[in-house]
């Protein structure tokens, strides 16, 4: 190229504007991204083998040459994987590899001192390398009519440019080689005008490489930065899709609670409502028959009526999210009073026994537990229809009993036990793991049957007690309400 172009100068155009737009690649690029950090990695590395290149005359041959070229092959080597991170194909890493191995291995086994290569054999073995790598830059970057994007389509052409060039460098380094004139008519034009081509093409298909590249990266980023978006408005649409269905399952939730609360209250109202009943029932006989009207009778009613009150205040508080007022209970007086409601309503084919230990106090809610124990007789009561023995009975317990089924708080040490017993036919393992469901029953019955062990649950769930189920087909069954001992 002497007479027409400096190469020496070109050179260093190329290897200064390698390792610019290497450095722009790595900082506007983002050293975070891969395909972008191999990318200027590959410039970089580059533009300093064509630095050591351009030393040959003042630096080692080891240096200059075999470490110069091999820098070069490896920067090659990184660019062809910066495209295959790209575009996702990973198949081509272990093909670059093993191309990056062959063309280091070949070229400085040439270029060695055993082996003594000429120049233009080390070049035509350079120019194989590049070609190789620009075939194998198109593999990857796949057909170029199958890509819409204009900026893929002009880096898929710059290599396939850089492939011819070194092609035909290669094919004229041969003929030269074998003395093969083909240049002879147009000496000057192949001489010096096609290598000036061959630099210029070198230089200036590079400079438009990495800005495109850097385009593709970006505009992928666009695309996954849109993808990303719609994904973020679908997830947010779906968000608001999704509170709303909770809100509505929540309203259900609160409308459901307020129906099975409704339904307890009735039940327990209608179980008192019964008593007072009964005992108008008896006044009425009495003023009829024209018999004394009992202290008695009159006491009960008025027991019955504190009772409904002191249910109802205790239902109206569970209905509420705030943690129930507990205070000291005394267990035998509200054993008492809740046997004394219950007598009234037993058939005569059923007696009731009490035996309780004095003394005992609990932490609890008045109505909550007086709600608690009459359901829980009614319900013994119910389980024996052909008659039989209730008992009530209250003591401290070393430790908890065990049974068929427990629910509430997990009470370990002493606690104070009260008991009620039936002797009717036992619970099933079955009916056992719906016991506690509202609206749930064993035996036939209107609309408001089977709450009053959900409200038995609910008290024992809002006053950190445990109720403990023993049951039997031959021995009936035993409810143990347990709850801590309040010690004065």
């Amino acid at each position: 190229m002497t007479g027409f172009v400096d190469t020496g100068t070109l050179v260093l155009v190329l290897a200064v504007g390698s390792m610019a737009f290497g450095g722009i690649s790595l900082v506007g690029g983002g050293a975070s991204d891969a395909a972008n950090r191999f990318w200027a990695i590959g410039f970089l590395l580059g533009g300093a083998g064509l630095l050591l290149l351009l030393l040959r005359s003042t630096i080692p041959d080891s240096l200059s040459i075999h470490l110069g070229n091999s820098v070069i092959l490896s920067g090659l080597g990184c660019l062809l994987h910066a495209l295959t991170v790209h575009t996702g194909k990973s198949r081509f890493t272990p093909v670059t590899v093993v191309w990056w191995l062959i063309s280091v291995g070949v070229f400085n086994v040439a270029a060695s001192p055993i082996v003594g290569a000429a120049v233009d054999v080390r070049v035509l073995i350079m120019s194989a390398a590049v070609i190789t790598s620009q075939i194998l830059a198109l593999q990857i970057l796949g057909l170029p009519f199958r890509h819409p994007d204009r900026v893929h389509r002009f880096l898929w052409a710059t290599h396939a440019i850089l492939g011819l060039a070194f092609s035909f460098r290669f094919l004229f380094i041969l003929l030269a080689e074998f003395e093969i004139q083909a240049a002879e008519p147009y000496p000057y034009f192949f001489e010096h005008v096609i290598d000036a081509l061959f630099f210029l093409i070198v230089i200036f298909l590079p400079f438009t490489q990495a800005p495109a590249f850097l385009l593709l990266r970006k505009q992928r980023a666009d695309r996954e930065t849109g993808i990303a978006r719609q994904r973020l408005a679908q997830v947010e649409a779906s968000g608001r899709v999704e509170r709303r269905l909770q809100a509505e399952r929540l309203q259900m939730a609160r409308e459901t609670a307020i129906e099975h609360f409704a339904r307890g209250l009735a039940h327990d109202a209608n179980n008192i409502l019964g008593t007072l009943q009964l005992a108008h029932g008896e006044l009425r006989s009495r003023v009829k028959r024209g018999l004394k009207i009992e202290m008695a009778t009159l006491k009960f009613m008025g027991s019955a009526l504190g009772h409904a009150q002191a249910t109802t205040s205790g239902l109206m508080a569970m209905a509420s999210n705030q943690p129930s007022p507990l205070e000291r209970v005394c267990v035998d007086k509200m054993v008492k009073e809740v046997a004394a409601a219950i007598e009234f309503m037993l058939p005569e084919n059923i007696r009731l026994e009490i035996a309780s230990e004095t003394g005992l106090v609990v932490r609890s809610h008045q109505g909550f537990l007086r709600s608690a124990l009459f359901n829980l007789a009614l319900n013994a009561r119910d389980a024996m229809p052909t008659g039989g023995v209730i008992r009530i009975g209250a003591f401290r317990r070393a430790q908890s009993p065990t049974g068929s089924r427990r629910i509430g708080m997990n009470l370990r040490g002493p606690v104070v036990d009260i008991a009620i017993t039936d002797e009717g036919g036992g619970i099933s393992d079955e009916l056992l793991k719906q016991l506690f469901a509202p609206g749930f029953s064993g035996r036939e019955g209107g609309e408001n049957r089977g709450y009053g062990l959900y409200i038995v649950e609910r008290v024992v769930t809002r006053t950190d007690a445990e109720l403990v189920v023993d049951t039997a087909a031959d021995r009936g069954t035993e409810m143990h309400l347990l709850m801590r001992e309040e010690l004065s």
